[in-house]
């Protein structure tokens, strides 16, 4: 029995089970929850095996420590003091009972995951590398062996790969191993543990169709097979092993360079046929077939993987684009162009523009920090937030407010939103509006022939303090006046040099040709694309250009041109 017990904090005094592997780390999932930003969501796993128990760092940001020295691999003694993060536990064993190690000799048999294996010898080996073909045969009994192997490989390799299906396969590849070997009790298929790297059993087939048994790979058999590559004939290293030839076989499934899975077959300790090395050189060219055929299961797998993927974001694409307003406002006088590019499928950006009342407009542009899918769920959530707090409330400062206190409530710290709320009075033409860290909007002004940058009304991004402060600012926007509101993706594109599209080219394409928001808009693309090239788009990129063409309308309540208007008979 072994366990992890910790030393301090909220935990202190609990006691952790080492009985099976135990996974550390910050997501919900792991063994040992440690819920702090300084553990990786899976930092860490202790593992049984031969010999004892062994801690694996796995590859997390602040490192596993065993008494203060920071390791990747540790076989643990009692009373070792292991840290993970700023998290102390005790490595704590006991010595086993009558059912634990029995000696054999100098030997000493040990405990896997299930049941007992004895300690083994390794009688033959053999280069899996090099062992791949029959040879050449110089006598006629070498040539009919040389026959027969090729016969079964071929066989073997026709069995195998009519399926691209992992479970399937590990089915064909153990009937095929019981066939060819009649002397086989069991066999099984290993394969690398992704997280660990170890060894770990994933199919066994008895021939009597009992229930399996599972074990780990002994560290004598993993150092000579997995990281020399070399397929091995052992017997088991007790007084009663009288065989002349082997018990048991393991031949690794090399693919490349890399030892991704091991073919193991074993036979009944009472059989009075043994294993010998043609036996292991025709295990060896099964496995490499089998590494083929596994491998291309794999990339099989990945592919499917690849579409589901392809297909889960044109989903996306096509939602996230449902988000944004079908329609502008359409309102005498007043012109509203958009353009919206995310860099990849989905992106975080996000605008909109709805009407609060009969005679308001509520216009807003966003970009929530990263991009891809995380980044468009997010917007997604902070778009609905927004029309729930600017129909609550008539101050766009105050409704920015509203959605900070509801982002901060969602506690995703590591996730803040840029962005500028508007209205617009259609009637009056006066706007009102709040920065909240986004870029500054630009006025160009058709009476002054000057571009102004708005600074003010700002105030910082979404998310970060809870007790924001945010101001707004009141213009007054004149017949012929362009607003340009836009996310940071323009001034940041990028060409093949690296150099950025920047706030001088902006405001140089702002301020020259004509002032029709569609001109505006169409000239600032043109540049953008221009300045960019053939480099691939940086950031996402979105666009609002708010242009007043008419004069301010006479008192009374303002007309919507997407309004029907009503005729009243008279009787």
């Amino acid at each position: 029995m072994a366990w992890l017990v910790a030393v301090e904090g909220d935990l202190a005094g609990r006691r952790f089970s080492l009985d099976a592997p135990c996974l550390v780390g910050r997501g919900p999932y792991n063994h040992v929850v440690l819920d702090d930003t300084r553990v990786s969501r899976q930092h860490a796993k202790v593992s049984p095996e031969p010999g004892g128990h062994v801690v694996y760092d796995l590859n997390s940001a602040n490192g596993t420590f065993v008494n203060d020295v920071q390791v990747k691999r540790q076989k643990l003694t009692t009373n070792d003091v292991v840290r993970f993060g700023p998290f102390t536990f005790k490595f704590e064993s006991e010595a086993l009972d009558r059912t634990g190690p029995i000696k054999v000799g100098k030997f000493m048999e040990v405990h896997t995951l299930v049941g007992v294996d004895p300690p083994s010898k390794i009688i033959d080996s053999l280069d899996a590398s090099l062992a791949s073909s029959p040879g050449v045969a110089h006598d006629l009994q070498e040539l009919e062996d040389a026959d027969r192997k090729l016969r079964t490989l071929y066989a073997f390799m026709q069995s195998i790969a009519t399926t691209l299906e992992q479970g399937e396969l590990f089915e064909r590849i153990l009937k095929n191993l019981l066939d060819v070997f009649p002397a086989a009790e069991s066999v099984a298929v290993y394969l690398r543990d992704a997280t660990s790297g170890m060894m770990e059993p994933r199919k066994v087939m008895r021939r009597d169709a009992g229930p399996p048994s599972l074990s780990t790979l002994p560290g004598l058999f993993h150092e000579e097979v997995v990281q020399k590559g070399r397929a091995i004939l052992s017997a088991p290293l007790t007084p009663s092993s009288k065989h002349a030839g082997g018990l048991s076989m393991h031949a690794p499934m090399i693919f490349g360079t890399e030892v991704n899975g091991v073919l193991h077959v074993r036979s009944a300790d009472s059989s009075k046929v043994a294993f010998n090395q043609s036996d292991l050189d025709l295990l060896t060219g099964l496995a490499s077939q089998a590494a083929m055929a596994l491998q291309n299961a794999r990339m099989h797998a990945e592919s499917l993987k690849q579409q589901r993927l392809q297909q889960d974001l044109l989903l996306a694409e096509q939602i996230q684009k449902s988000f944004l307003p079908q329609q502008l406002p359409s309102v005498e006088g007043i012109e509203f162009v958009t353009d919206y590019r995310p860099a990849y499928s989905v992106g975080g950006d996000f605008y909109d523009l709805f009407w609060l009342d009969h005679e308001r407009v509520g216009v807003f542009i966003g970009d929530v920090s990263g991009k891809g899918v995380s980044a468009a769920l997010l917007m997604a959530r902070i778009s609905s937030d927004l029309r729930v707090a600017a129909l609550a409330e008539s101050s766009p400062a105050r409704a920015i407010s509203r959605v900070n206190q509801a982002v901060l409530e969602r506690k995703q710290h590591d996730i803040f939103v840029t962005g500028i709320y508007l209205t617009l009075d259609v009637k009056t033409r006066q706007m009102t509006l709040a920065n909240a860290g986004h870029l500054p909007p630009f006025i160009r002004h058709k009476t002054r022939g000057e571009l102004e940058r708005v600074e003010g009304g700002s105030g910082t991004a979404i998310g970060i303090f809870d007790e924001a402060i945010y101001e707004q600012t009141v213009l007054q926007l004149e017949p012929g006046d362009t607003l340009v509101l836009c996310t940071d993706g323009v001034l940041e594109a990028t060409d093949e040099l690296g150099e950025q599209f920047g706030f001088e080219r902006l405001e140089l394409s702002l301020s020259s040709g004509s002032s029709r928001p569609k001109d505006v808009a169409e000239r600032l693309q043109r540049d953008v694309r221009e300045h960019v090239g053939d480099a691939a788009q940086y950031d996402d990129l979105t666009l609002i250009v708010l242009g007043i063409t008419g004069e301010a309308l006479a008192p009374g309540r303002a007309r919507r041109r997407d309004e029907p208007t009503q005729t009243v008979k008279k009787i």
